[in-house]
């Protein structure tokens, strides 16, 4: 593999250890974490496959809240473009009493392991502010950092609002160098059931994304 490919490799992949962040409640497709944790004892897993120009991402994520306002998850990719595999581990702690309007704050802290890069840890301060009508509006602010390397700014914004039976939503998230902006629908075909899918556009690349959530 040349330089360049194996650096675009890298940049993908801690983006997603970064931004992708393992989904919570809201989860996918949004790229920016929320502070919604599943209610104690429940959990999920979601997959999906992500798509963009070189690169195709398969990704299996389960998560688990053993007590109220806390949630631990994993993460399971390979990039079957460039041949490589990454493992995540993920803690999620909802600051702030859960309440269905007004702003709640939360933190997620976590680990990467990359088979051609080097491992990262990484932290992201979330809020979250419902408002009913006017739908939900999402913020992260955080930084990841690689091993001998310096660490790097993250940042993310989103908004989604519920139309019944689906939730669009509209994102935009950055680590350090071009922004991605990202559009997203989902919607419960079944009870405990989700499909949602996403398009994106990155330095003048399209992303796509299509996945699915199974709640227990």
């Amino acid at each position: 593999m040349n330089q360049d490919r194996l650096a675009a490799v890298r940049l993908a992949l801690a983006s997603i250890c970064a931004l992708c962040s393992i989904p919570a409640s809201a989860g996918r497709p949004l790229t920016v974490d929320d502070t919604n944790t599943e209610d104690a004892g429940h959990g999920h897993l979601e997959a999906w496959v992500a798509r963009e120009p070189g690169s195709t991402m398969y990704n299996l994520a389960p998560v688990y809240a053993p007590i109220d306002g806390l949630e631990l998850g994993a993460l399971l990719a390979r990039d079957t473009s460039a041949s490589a595999n990454l493992s995540q581990l993920q803690a999620k702690w909802r600051i702030t009493p859960n309440q269905a309007k007004g702003c709640n704050t939360g933190v997620v802290a976590g680990w990467a392991h990359e088979s051609r890069a080097p491992d990262s840890v990484w932290v992201n301060g979330l809020l979250t502010c419902r408002g009913a009508q006017r739908g939900n509006v999402h913020v992260n602010l955080g930084a990841v950092k690689a091993k001998n390397s310096a660490a790097i700014l993250t940042r993310g914004i989103a908004y989604e609002h519920e139309f019944k039976p689906v939730t669009p939503s509209i994102e935009w998230f950055s680590q350090g160098g071009k922004p991605t902006v990202q559009a997203g629908l989902r919607g419960n075909v079944a009870r405990n059931i989700q499909l949602d899918g996403s398009i994106g556009r990155r330095d003048r690349a399209t992303l796509y994304s299509l996945g699915t959530k199974l709640q227990f």
